[in-house]
């Protein structure tokens, strides 16, 4: 039965299932983003080194090609991961050197028909692969926790849950269970079928990471004021006002003065707006406001069961009075209409 699905079943899944998914996934018009082009580079490598396992005897051509191209795809994930959770300078120069050096030492363990009298060699160089793919997986993790807070908005705090869980769920799978398992156990017997599927999962859910950083992206820091460290009771006033923001949706109270959230929460107004514009970062109350409306707005024209509602309707249920604050709100947040945003959701 493996051996039916490993050769038969999921490796045919596998190659129809990249072939369609890379089709979906082309960008229609504009500029590529750079994390749509390591998307494409994690996914040729991660390819690659699949396809390597069922090439059987090639020529020295393809031989390079399976070992150079297949390297150092846990590198480009944390690459990768960089452009998803860092707003300023994700790749660097020393980043390229890196991804080089990885490729260098992953291809010349991949390589077959290494001189005789360097088997000491090769093994260092095993060795030194392993310790990579594994600094690079817990590269991704520092990545993906960096500037995780409590401040910020609950959409992305789920999204760098959900990636860490699914993430680390796989690494859990593939590396504790399926790599090196003893040659009588399941987890040897299913080790080849478990990395496809770990593959395919890493590259969709790649896809899915990079639509959703492309729907929802970082704001960048030079925006945000520099302050200091802040004070534990900053911290716990900005915790109580993005619940009340977020939680309780004061944010649609239609014309919501700082004034009144601050008398919500019994703190004099100076204190919620240093809050705001030190703590949390904002320019000043409304573009904070905003912010929490536009998110929200995000969310129901991209959801299939609002399709058939008005945009002015969605509008006044994020807290405007009109459409057309709502449209030049929307635009300066998100880079397109209102209605750009529902056919690009849709399509």
């Amino acid at each position: 039965m493996e051996g039916l699905l490993r050769k038969n079943g999921l490796a045919d899944f596998w190659a129809g299932a990249s072939a369609l998914l890379a089709k979906r996934a082309a960008p229609k018009l504009g500029p590529v983003a750079p994390c749509d082009i390591l998307w494409w580079i994690f996914t040729a490598s991660v390819a690659l080194s699949v396809a390597a396992d069922y090439a059987g005897d090639v020529g020295a051509p393809m031989t390079y090609i399976f070992a150079i191209g297949g390297s150092a795809g846990c590198g480009w994930l944390w690459l990768l991961s960089r452009t998803l959770f860092r707003a300023e300078k994700p790749i660097e120069r020393w980043n390229i050197l890196a991804i080089a050096a990885i490729i260098a030492v992953e291809s010349y363990w991949h390589i077959a028909g290494v001189p005789s009298g360097s088997g000491e060699l090769r093994r260092i160089a095993a060795n030194a692969a392993s310790l990579i793919c594994i600094g690079a997986v817990v590269l991704v993790f520092v990545e993906v926790l960096s500037g995780y807070s409590a401040a910020l908005p609950k959409h992305e705090r789920r999204f760098r849950q959900l990636f860490a869980l699914i993430f680390g769920a796989m690494i859990a799978v593939t590396f504790l269970w399926a790599m090196n398992a003893n040659e009588t156990s399941i987890g040897a017997q299913w080790a080849e079928s478990t990395l496809i599927v770990s593959a395919a999962v890493a590259v969709i859910g790649a896809r899915l990471a990079v639509s959703f950083r492309k729907r929802h992206p970082l704001p960048a820091r030079s925006a945000r004021k520099a302050s200091p460290a802040p004070a534990a009771s900053d911290e716990n006033l900005a915790r109580r006002i993005l619940r009340a923001i977020e939680e309780e949706q004061r944010f649609a109270t239609p014309d919501l003065k700082i004034a009144d959230l601050a008398a919500s929460l019994g703190e004099q107004d100076y204190k919620v707006t240093q809050c705001i514009t030190g703590f949390l970062g904002y320019r000043n109350f409304n573009q904070f406001i905003n912010a929490r409306r536009i998110d929200y707005a995000k969310d129901l024209l991209s959801d299939p069961a609002h399709d058939g509602r008005p945009i002015l309707s969605i509008a006044f249920d994020c807290g405007f009075n009109s459409i057309g604050p709502f449209n030049r709100a929307f635009k300066s947040h998100v880079g397109m209409t209102p209605r750009e945003f529902r056919n690009a959701a849709a399509a």
